[in-house]
This record gives C-alpha cells, structure tokens and sequence, in this order.
C-alpha cells in the first residue's frame, strides 16, 4: 500500500541542503510574516508558521528570530510544523510532501519521500495535524495516518483506515488511553494502539459526521464535530457545547481555545464560555487557530500576525516581524535605498478576476505599507520611481488607472475624469507599462486610442494616437514594457504587435518585428537598453537583442537576432525556449534575466558568461518562477519577485560614483582559499584601474564600467597572484581625479 512499501530508515533518503547556503550572508529576507497559519508554544518561546517561514518569538526578551529560505528552508509553502524540545529540532511539513528538518545548529536536512511517491496524489500530500507521544509523531494526513520516528529519525508505518481506493483525508490524530482517535471527513475511528494498524478492519467507526479537531484536556477526550465540541468516551459521545457556526479547531492550555474564522472563545473546565476575542476592530481579519498559556490568548491571522490578547487587561499585541503585506509580489521598482512594489497579477493585461493587494515600501531598512482598503485600487501591475525625486512614485492599474504615491501618501488617482486615460469598453482605465524620460516626463501606455500619453511634471498631458502602426487596433493588446532612450525616443514592448517606436522630435510611429516572430505572435514580454546601446528583449519563446534601435526611425531592414554560444562544440542560443519575464543591466552592464520555471540568470555583458544562475533549489530563492526584478544601484543590491515572496542579492555592481572620494575594496584583506575575487566600489564609470604589487609591477588594468568593478585575483588572467599587498591606482580620463587603495592578500 502507497507508501508501506517505501518504509526504509529515513536517514538514507536525507540530504543536507546547508551546504546550497554558503551564501547566504549575502541575501536578505524579504518576505511577508503577516499570515500566520499554526502556532506551537513551548517553555521559553512561541513558534509562528506563516506562508513559507517561521518566526520565533522569545516572550522575555521580546525578540523575534526569522527563519526562512536564507536559513536553507525551500521558501516553498508550507503546511505544517512541529518543534520537539528534547532534540531541539524543527520539523516543517511542505504542501506536495516534501519534509525539511532544522537542527540546532540551523542545518537544514530534507526528505523527498513523500514528495516523490507517485501513488499518492498530489493534493492528498499535506499534513493537517501531528501528535507526539513517546518520540512518536503521528501525523493526520490528506491520505491516511503516517508515523515517524523523531528519535531513530526514520519512517514508520502508514494506516489508511478503510478498505477503500479512495485516500481519507485525516484531519487529526491523537492517541489516548491506549487507542488512537482519527477524526476524518467520513467520520471518528479508533482503533487499539497495539493491534495491526495497518490492516483497515482493526479501525472501528465510532460516527460518521465530519470531524474536524481532536484535543485532551483536563484527562478527558474532546472532539469537533461540525459545530459541536464532545466528549468521546469508550461508551459514547456526548455533545458539550453547541456554537451556531462551525468551528474551524480547539486548542489546549489552561483552557479551551475554540476557534472559528472570526471570533475565538476561550472554555473552563466546567466548558462554560468565559472569554472572547473578536474581529469587531480588524476589519477583513479572519483567525486560524488559537491557542493559551495562562494570562494570555494567541491568536494566528491572516493579517496581524500572531495577536496576544492579554485576558486580564483586554489589551492586544500583534506580534511579528517587519513585514510586507504579502508575498504575492508581482512588481517591483528600486532607486536610492527605496523600494516600492505591488501585489498584482501575471494576467497584467487583463484584471479579472481582481486582485486587492495594496502597496509596500521598504526604506531604511524598515516597511512602510498601504493597504488596499486605504485606496481601493485593484490589480496594480507596474511601478515607476521618479528618477528626479525618489518620494514620488507611479502605479498603473489595468483596471483603476494611474496612482501616485507621493512622501508615502496616495497623492492623486488619474483616470478617464481627469487625464486623457480613456475607459475601455466601459470597463475600467487599463494603463500599463510606464517610464521617464531625460525631462522627467512619465510615458504612460493604455489601451485604447490614444494608446500613449505623457504626464508632464507639471501635471499637464499629451496625447499620441498609435492606430497608425497598431494594425488590427481593434484587437484588445497590452504594454508589457516602455523605454525612453537618451534621445528622448520611446519604445514599447508589447502583447501582439512586437516593437513600437515613437519619435518625439518628428513625431514619426514605427513597428518591428522581423526577427522576433513566435509560433503565436510577435510579443515581448520586457527589454532593458545597456550601455552600448544595445536593445535586449525577451519573452516566452526565448531572448532577441536589436542593435541600434534609434535606426529604427531611418532604416527598415533591422532585425532582431540571437546570440549565439558556442557549448560543446555546438552552437546554441542562449536563452532558446526560455519563458523570460524581465531582463534588467546593472551598472557594469551585465544583464539579469528573470524567467518562469528556470530562476535568475547573471550574464556578463554580452551574455558569453553566465556568472550566477539562481534557483530554488540552490540559494535562498523562493520560486523559479520570478517575475520581476528590480536594482538598487547605489547600494547594489538586486531584488527578485516572486508568488512566494521578496529576496534581496547583494550584487557586486553599482551605479557610477560622482567622484572617487568614497573608492574602497572588499573583501579585504582577501582570503586566496576563500575567494574568487575582490570588487572595488565607488568608481566612476569610465575610469581606468591599475593594479599593480608592491614593486610597481602591473597584474591587472581594466576600465569600470559602473561604480564597481571585479579582479579575479590573477595576473591577467593566467596565474593566480602571490600573497602580499597590491595596490589599485584610479585614474579618470583626463587625469583630473585619481584615488588608490590597497589591498592585502593572503592564503
């Protein structure tokens, strides 16, 4: 049966994931600790469960310790835990089966198990409830009971209760007095802890209601029975207290903590009501479960994180880290140590069904968040940070228009009242890809005609009517993406038509997409402009690059090619077949590229080197599937947006410096055991670098191509260098700004 088949000593299918996590150090955490799902109290802290992490919150201190991907967790969802306090480990149970156990030196070991069983079904892979008795869990599953070995660290047996092809799903197990209670959708089993639990007939059906919940408390055996606690005897069941709507689950401390979706009420051990806590004051707040130890009522939110209701002062504490709204992260703009991003959805170009997510930012190391019911626009899908001031900052909605958000504030909505955004079919102001010009015009893209507009700083608009490129205009089409080039020349990237151009100047209107053909239609998805002015573009079938694109206006034999890498003596090209969602050039003009399904990719600029791939599977990123991207080029710091929430690279290129007066290296001093290189920060791009020994013999030269720039720690390439110190001699072209630094090497 399923998985009795597969009971082997569970130590010989670990694998240590820490080693993925060398790092880690260099990734902050990002994500969102507002949803708290399941809670476990233990005798000097409290355990919070949100979407994929943890917080541990230390009630003495006060102090709350995160743990997520950046500690070697998956960043997958997850749908239950236990800690176990003797062995001071952390077991975290992943929707789809996977298992993760964290030790107390914060090494991660994983289990694929059950992840990897092919007789269970997917959905059926969760675990809903755990019980430990004698270094036992017994774990309630979406296909039957599961028992492991915490202290053996190994797998036991699997009970499927009934003699069925259909899996039960077990919503709580629990073992008392010698027999275990399994309450499931199709009724309370029990059966005698010593006999074969593996065979079905030694289960006994004591009801066939649905049964949600069971718990001990004061030595006897409760249950939740749709709307019903009772009491579960050997002889009989005896409903306790009766609530008007169903209880989602009880918990026990000093009292019963029954919960529902909105309310919680605490119960004596005469089951008399003697307390309540309610979402009368958090509008759109709903609980998870609930649980007390003495003074006070925890509560898991979906809002709030883990609320502590003081049950002598009435008073209430939401206690989590610094969060987010959500990790549903869509789309994400940085600049000058600000973040902004929006909780959107992939279909951006059309709203339904509406998502109300609200707005994040993080700046000084601290969240600032607006949430939807403060605005009530939905759907937001781009963002655009004013280059000229950082507290002004766009949102476009394909439902609600153009927000601006200004010093934290929504400042003014533009919609068709207001602007020359028109309606679309009398649905909605569906504006989409944004940017800014060199003039600090916003270059809006919507829908209908006009289809391009600008919002001049002094909130004054004009209009560009495109129906003259847009062939077939009266296909419904969408702007993935906007770029304003030095010259002032506008391209959009779009869902059918492939590349528009617009010429301010002439006011002339062209399309390409020769080059960029897919099997269904000429779309781009994002394209980034680097520094040689090279257009690089992808979308679902892959990646094209357009030289050139201000010809666009003059010639009409451009075309957009691939690149091609020579990979084992064949010729291949890079990015073929990969779904792209945004490319994005850093300051040394190297280019990141986000994907759908493979994670991020790190290329050097002309993309013959892939410096970094990351992926789920090897760095604290949560997903491979990443839709956005965002760098924070004074700190250097490269943001990924995902479904499952917000990471943070801290990459190695920086914006150009405006003089040389803050150049440092690092590491340093450099380890030659430990690293591969040392970046040197604070340049100015353009600037010419000499590295040379302490003899004045030259190992290196280059030319920063950003405000950082990378030495290999070799000779030009072709032996590593001695120990000792070397020195960095800086120099602008025209010799009227130079700096040096030292750095010292070791082995």
């Amino acid at each position: 049966m399923y998985l009795k088949s597969l009971t082997v000593f569970f130590v010989t299918l670990l694998s240590y994931s820490s080693f993925l996590y060398g790092q880690s150090k260099a990734w902050l955490d990002l994500f969102s600790y507002l949803k708290v799902q399941h809670i476990q109290i233990t005798q000097n802290k409290i355990y919070a469960q949100s979407e994929n992490a943890f917080f541990v919150y230390y009630p003495t201190s006060g102090e709350i310790e995160k743990i997520s991907s950046i500690q070697g967790l998956t960043g997958e969802e997850i749908n239950n835990f236990y800690y176990d306090e003797s062995l001071q480990k952390l077991w975290v149970f992943h929707t789809g089966g996977l298992i993760e156990i964290l030790d107390a030196q914060q090494k991660v070991f994983r289990s694929p198990e059950l992840s990897y069983n092919a007789f269970i079904p997917q959905q059926n892979k969760i675990v809903n409830q755990v019980f430990e008795k004698d270094d036992l869990l017994y774990m309630a599953t979406g296909y039957g009971v599961s028992v492991y070995n915490l202290a053996a660290n190994e797998f036991g047996d699997t009970y499927y209760i009934q003699n069925s092809a259909d899996l039960l799903n077990v919503n709580a197990v629990l073992v008392f007095q010698d027999k275990i209670y399994a309450a499931t959708d199709q009724g309370l089993f029990e059966a005698d802890l010593n006999a074969n639990l593996i065979d079905p007939a030694v289960w006994l059906q004591r009801d066939t209601a649905a049964w949600q919940d069971l718990a001990i408390f004061d030595g006897k055996l409760l249950g939740v029975r749709h709307k019903d606690i009772a009491l579960i005897s050997p002889q009989s069941i005896q409903n306790l207290i009766h609530f008007d709507i169903a209880i989602t689950g009880i918990k026990t401390g000093q009292f019963i903590s029954a919960c529902f979706p909105e309310t919680v009420k605490l119960i004596d051990k005469n089951f008399i009501i003697i307390a309540s806590f309610d979402t009368v004051n958090l509008p759109g707040e709903q609980f998870f479960e609930a649980v007390d130890n003495g003074n006070n009522l925890l509560v898991a939110s979906t809002k709030h994180g883990l609320i502590n209701y003081d049950l002598t002062s009435f008073t209430t504490e939401f206690i989590h880290p610094d969060s987010p709204l959500s990790n549903h992260v869509f789309t994400i703009d940085a600049a000058d140590h600000i973040l902004w991003m929006a909780y959107g959805d992939r279909n951006a170009f059309n709203p339904y069904p509406l998502f109300r997510g609200g707005l994040s930012s993080y700046q000084q190391n601290k969240w600032i968040n607006i949430p939807y019911e403060d605005f009530q626009i939905s759907d937001i899908s781009f963002v655009k940070i004013s280059p000229s001031n950082p507290s002004i900052v766009y949102f476009s909605s394909p439902k609600n228009g153009l927000i601006r958000i200004k010093d934290n504030q929504v400042d003014k909505i533009f919609n068709q009242n207001n602007s020359p955004l028109s309606m679309f079919l009398n649905d909605g102001v569906r504006v989409f890809a944004m940017d800014f010009d060199t003039q600090n015009n916003l270059w809006v893209s919507h829908v209908v005609t006009p289809a391009l507009a600008k919002l001049k700083p002094d909130d004054t608009w004009e209009s560009v009517d495109l129906s003259s490129i847009l062939y077939s205009f009266d296909v419904y089409h969408g702007t993935s993406t906007i770029l304003a080039d030095q010259e002032g020349h506008i391209y959009m990237g779009t869902e059918y038509f492939g590349l528009l151009g617009y010429n301010p100047q002439t006011q002339s209107k062209v399309y390409l997409t020769n080059g960029l053909q897919t099997t269904a239609y000429p779309q781009i998805e994002t394209m980034d402009l680097d520094k040689n002015g090279v257009l690089w573009v992808g979308n679902r079938e892959g990646l094209r690059i357009l030289n050139q694109p201000e010809e666009l206006f003059t010639r009409t034999d451009l075309e957009f090619k691939p690149i091609k890498i020579v990979y084992e003596d064949a010729v291949q090209l890079l990015m073929e077949g990969q779904n792209i969602t945004k490319i994005k050039v850093d300051g040394a003009n190297n280019k990141w590229i986000a994907t759908l399904g493979s994670g991020v990719y790190y290329f050097n600029e002309d993309g013959t080197q892939t410096i970094y791939h990351f992926t789920k599977e090897n760095s604290p990123l949560p997903d491979n599937d990443v839709y956005d991207i965002a760098i924070d080029g004074t700190q250097g710091l490269v943001y990924f947006a995902t479904l499952n929430g917000l990471t943070a690279f801290k990459g190695l290129a920086t914006d150009s410096a405006p003089n040389l007066n803050d150049v440092y290296a690092f590491p340093n001093p450099v380890n030659l055991k430990k690293h591969n290189f040392v970046t040197i920060r604070g340049l100015i791009e353009g600037v010419n670098v000499k590295i040379v020994d302490v003899a004045g013999n030259l190992v290196y030269e280059s030319t920063a191509k950003g405000g950082s720039m990378q030495w290999d720690l070799t000779a030009f390439g072709r032996y590593k260098i001695a120990s000792g110190v070397y020195i960095a001699l800086i120099t602008n072209e025209d010799g009227s700004q130079t700096q040096t630094t030292k750095i010292l090497v070791i082995k």
